[in-house]
């Protein structure tokens, strides 16, 4: 279980954006994250995935403290994709840095074309670079996906597309998905609970 106990973040000596935060997340479980923009959702979701620490509490996955060494079992997906990968590398080489080859299963999953492959990232729709995304942190060691607004920048049918093979695989490999986002009937649809981050964070002081 991917646990936040008592977390709480301020920038610099301003005030709390957040104050005693818990949240669990269990496997195979898609907890939904609804709130406003500006309310520090994003910022939650770096603390949860270790890519920040908080200032108070601590993230645990089954009873351990997190962040831990080594390859991290919670992987955050981005909201603009294009900011997660680097513009001058072909997508061949962003899929190999962590050990995918082009005739990977779960490529031909997430409708990842071969044609693609030989692209930078400027010469594809955003839509198809958060396919990339989602291969990248579905490595097989990741336990748990932070899904940050990862489809608000594409059209209906795209969504669509994108959260049918997420949660598909979320069922079949057991993950556990915090999905984030401002679309609470999104939330409402792919999500077996909901959480309020709004009535969260009026614990602040």
């Amino acid at each position: 279980m991917l646990e936040a106990n008592g977390v709480s973040y301020r920038y610099g000596k301003s005030s709390f954006l957040f104050k005693q935060i818990n949240i669990t997340i269990s496997p195979g479980e898609v907890v939904g994250l609804y709130g406003e923009s500006g309310t520090g959702k994003t910022t939650f979701a770096k603390i949860i995935s270790g890519y920040m620490k908080p200032n108070e509490g601590r993230i645990t996955i089954d009873g351990s403290l997190y962040p831990k060494t080594g390859i991290q079992p919670v992987q955050l997906v981005w909201q603009h994709p294009e900011k997660a990968i680097n513009p001058t590398w072909k997508m061949k080489k962003v899929l190999q840095e962590v050990g995918y080859d082009e005739d990977n299963q779960l490529l031909s999953e997430l409708g990842i074309q071969k044609e693609w492959l030989q692209r930078r990232s400027k010469e594809l729709s955003s839509g198809e670079l958060q396919r990339f995304c989602l291969a990248r942190s579905l490595g097989p060691e990741t336990k748990y996906i932070i899904a940050d607004e990862i489809t608000t920048m594409l059209d209906a049918v795209t969504q669509a597309q994108v959260w049918t093979k997420l949660l598909r695989m979320t069922a079949d490999c057991k993950l556990g998905v915090l999905a984030i986002s401002h679309n609470l009937h999104l939330l409402q649809r792919v999500s077996h609970r909901v959480i309020n981050f709004n009535d969260l964070v009026n614990n602040k002081e």
